[in-house]
């Protein structure tokens, strides 16, 4: 077990005795992470604040059901990207439309990122939109996110192998959307990883 892993351990067991104010110190090193998750299932960004409160919210009375032989981070992960789809459906039911946002960061170029290469990820963020949920949800948590496969299977409650299938096929229907919509860019076999 890592550093962290044992920090959050001994803070989620201090919340469960009855020591309240250490569950900031769990908001603090995970309200960014959260944020992530709702941005990333395409929560508008006047709505991501809402719902990260609404998640510990969620995580501290439902703290009681975190079993210590996994990581907190995992429950933690699983239980907000299940809020937010929540959250996605309540919306959709409700005649609205939650989109991606367009950029949350400065469009300007960063030091050694070209135009183009900035054109490239808006594009590819934009197109996971029409991925598949269940091939998205794969897609984001190993190449966005950066987990192992390992880790997105727990977090998914599902086989490695599962994992990889959905890798493989998420990974063909955006190479398909992308070279659709933007062959200029896209159209090559080496466009996607």
């Amino acid at each position: 077990m890592d550093d962290r892993a044992a920090e959050d351990q001994r803070v989620v067991h201090a919340v469960l005795q009855g020591d309240r104010r250490v569950f900031g110190e769990l908001v603090t090193r995970y309200q960014r992470l959260i944020a992530s998750v709702a941005w990333r299932y395409g929560v508008r960004q006047d709505e991501i604040e809402d719902l990260v409160n609404e998640v510990f919210m969620k995580v501290y009375r439902n703290l009681h059901q975190y079993r210590p032989q996994h990581p907190f981070s995992t429950w933690l992960y699983r239980l907000a990207a299940n809020h937010v789809l929540d959250h996605g459906r309540r919306v959709k039911r409700e005649g609205g439309r939650s989109e991606m946002p367009a950029n949350l960061e400065d469009p300007t170029p960063g030091p050694g990122e070209s135009f183009e290469s900035r054109e490239r990820t808006s594009l590819v963020r934009s197109a996971m939109e029409s991925v598949a949920p269940r091939y998205r949800e794969a897609l984001f948590l190993v190449y966005v996110e950066g987990m192992k496969v390992e880790q997105a299977a727990r977090i998914l409650e599902l086989p490695q192998g599962t994992i990889k299938s959905r890798l493989m096929r998420g990974r063909a229907a955006l190479r398909k959307i992308l070279s659709r919509q933007n062959p200029e860019l896209f159209g090559g076999q080496d466009a996607l990883p």
